[in-house]
């Protein structure tokens, strides 16, 4: 039985999104972003989620990882003790993490997931 690559990869990338929901659970506000990689892990291989929906939260988590990791957003976001961490700060990684969820969330069933 041969091992189809496409559903690695998106079962690797729904992983990664997982363990980005963990390492978030020790900051103040870990909740809300363990729910949101949460669900950019789980929702693109829901077949029951229609990709129209898929697409609108694509484009609000985009423009939302803009203004966060532009850092438009931060008299909102909750205060947290701001490391730098490869070069950026935790309001940055935060907002990179929610433009990554928005392209997965629009891509995946596109290169992937429609090619199993």
């Amino acid at each position: 039985m041969a091992v189809n690559k496409y559903k690695i990869l998106s079962w690797s990338v729904a992983l990664m999104f997982i363990a980005f929901a963990a390492v978030n659970l020790n900051d103040p506000d870990g909740w809300i972003w363990a729910l949101i990689y949460v669900a950019v892990a789980v929702l693109p291989l829901s077949q029951k989620v229609n990709q129209k929906y898929l697409n609108q939260l694509a484009l609000v988590l985009l423009v939302l990882g803009l203004l966060i990791a532009s850092g438009i957003l931060n008299p909102w976001m909750s205060q947290q003790e701001d490391d730098r961490m490869v070069n950026m700060w935790e309001h940055q990684r935060e907002g990179l993490g929610l433009i990554l969820g928005s392209l997965w969330i629009w891509f995946s069933r596109k290169l992937i997931i429609v090619k199993t």
